[in-house]
């Protein structure tokens, strides 16, 4: 008996090497053409490395005789013809003489357009005008394969912002202009709602006024051709004090808004699809603070808060719903919104005595297909910081910056208010948000420099609208015996898994399918091992 199994575990193993190299020899690696200064490669990895669309890889850059040995690579997204001018670069990456490496993170959308990218040697960290693509020190070609032909028709489209700060006003930041240009951009671009993910306003402090913040807030949407019924908030940590909670729900009232009780500061909005599209569940949530920088230093929520958030995920979850949770401050040592560890202050803190915290954390990690909004750092989009799932183990975060005033880390590890890491904000400079469009089988965020109409490729994601529960191949919403023979099926080669069920398949979250994924699922199964 022990021989059979040490035969049997061999096969396997051998099974597993046979497949790596089998990945190795099929990955979708793509050779560039070769430019009398550089050669380029762009290799995709990941789950949905075979997906089109999915941008996750990395491009080495390796300079030849004649190459820039100093200055910057900025790397730009072409069509078959330039580069795409409404884009600016896709990377910029220090040149050291030697091969460099840029990693294209999980999550990054390879936009319809593209085809190629182009590569420029210049001594500038960025432009503000996009080159043309003859002069281009290299171009890689994009596969076929690997392009998403067009999106499609979107079954429901939102501008996506955050920290607005009326009160910005007041410190030359041009807050209400920019409010407004915000509005008219989503309008243009034929956006249905807008979703803020926190502060509106500033607080009663010193020269300010929270109701008259909220009063000028409201009064730029009237003046603006965007409805203001459809557009929707969440409460961040400004004019979130208990006395004040009326003046949100006075001021900030939607279309549809269903509150667990009378003048809730949480509540929900389910949109229908339409002929046959999905619905659309939206749940904004409220940080319970009595003061402005308690966000790290208490429990955020109460029981009674959790358990409305609970039981609307256990209703919705198993429906063909999409499922949006808009909540303000991102979450210390956890996704995205933070570029380095306990840069930014005032961060949602996850330990074992915020019970509610952790009741939040432990949802996000059950429900790993819904989609999580949130603000309060205004950490640019230029950053490349702004979207996480953990691995496929916790929700789709999405970090928004600021409408009024980007902040930015840039090359250095300090945190730096007023700029977006290329130019300081200023009164008509300085505004990012998101065109979020939602398709039958993806979400898609654009993200844009609201101040140029540019778009910011690091701010561009697409986020699968299936379940990923790891283990779950067959996505019957259980994992059993089942799914490890689909498995072992697909690692004999004699069945073919699609994208979303590769996702699932990969419970040791490397990048690759292979059998030791297959053993661990099995004894998942047997009960002698535990996925995630």
């Amino acid at each position: 008996m022990k021989k059979q199994m040490l035969r049997g575990l061999s096969a396997l193993l051998l099974l597993a090497l046979v497949f790596c190299a089998v990945c190795m020899a099929s990955s979708a690696a793509v050779g560039a053409a070769e430019a009398p200064t550089l050669t380029v490669t762009y290799t995709f990895t990941g789950i949905m490395r075979s997906a089109p669309g999915y941008a996750q890889g990395q491009i080495s850059i390796h300079p030849g005789a004649g190459a820039r040995s100093t200055g910057y690579y900025l790397l730009y997204y072409a069509d078959d013809t330039d580069t795409l001018k409404d884009y600016d670069e896709l990377a910029s990456v220090k040149i050291t003489g030697k091969t460099v490496l840029y990693t294209v993170k999980n999550g990054t959308l390879l936009p319809p357009e593209a085809t190629r990218i182009a590569v420029f040697e210049r001594a500038s960290r960025f432009l503000d005008e996009t080159p043309s693509i003859g002069e281009a020190s290299a171009v890689v070609e994009i596969p076929a394969e690997k392009r998403l032909s067009s999106l499609g028709t979107p079954e429901l489209s939102f501008g996506a912002v955050s920290d607005v700060h009326m009160n910005y006003e007041a410190h030359n930041r041009g807050a209400y202009q920019k409010w407004a240009n915000a509005l008219e951009f989503f309008s243009e671009n034929g956006m249905e709602y807008v979703i803020v993910s926190g502060d509106m306003t500033g607080d009663d402090s010193g020269s300010e006024n929270l109701e008259a913040d909220y009063q000028k807030y409201v009064e730029i949407i009237n003046a603006s051709s965007f409805p203001i019924e459809n557009i929707y908030e969440s409460l961040g940590n400004h004019g979130n004090t208990p006395s004040k909670l009326a003046l949100f729900t006075k001021y900030t009232s939607g279309a549809g808004e269903v509150h667990p009780y009378e003048g809730s500061p949480y509540y929900s909005v389910l949109l229908e699809g339409k002929n046959g599209a999905r619905d659309n569940l939206f749940l904004f949530m409220r940080q319970e603070l009595s003061a402005p920088g308690e966000s790290a230093s208490r429990d955020n929520f109460s029981k009674e808060q959790i358990d409305w958030l609970e039981g609307m995920l256990k209703q919705y979850a198993k429906t063909e719903t999409n499922i949006f949770i808009v909540e303000h401050s991102p979450f210390l040592d956890v996704g995205p919104g933070d570029k380095f560890p306990r840069g930014y202050t005032a961060l949602l803190t996850f330990k074992s005595s915020f019970k509610q915290n952790m009741r939040f954390k432990a949802l996000l990690e059950t429900y790993t297909n819904v989609v999580v909004m949130s603000g309060h750092t205004h950490l640019s989009l230029y950053d490349n910081y702004n979207y996480s799932n953990e691995n496929g183990f916790f929700a789709n975060m999405v970090h928004i910056g600021s409408t009024s005033q980007p902040c930015a880390y840039g090359a250095s590890s300090s945190y730096v208010r007023n700029t977006d890491g290329r130019y300081e904000v200023t009164p008509t400079y300085g505004s990012e948000g998101y065109l979020v469009r939602v398709y039958k089988d993806y979400i898609v965020y654009t993200g844009y420099n609201l101040s140029t109409g540019k778009i910011i490729p690091a701010g561009c994601l697409i986020i699968p609208t299936t379940s990923r529960k790891l283990g779950d191949v067959i996505h019957n919403e259980k994992v059993d015996a089942i799914d490890y023979q689909y498995l072992k099926r697909y690692c004999m080669e004699t069945f073919a898994l699609k994208p979303e069920q590769l996702a699932a398949a990969d419970v040791n979250v490397d990048g690759s399918v292979n059998a030791l994924d297959y053993l661990m699922l099995k004894r998942h199964v047997m009960g002698t091992y535990k996925i995630g």
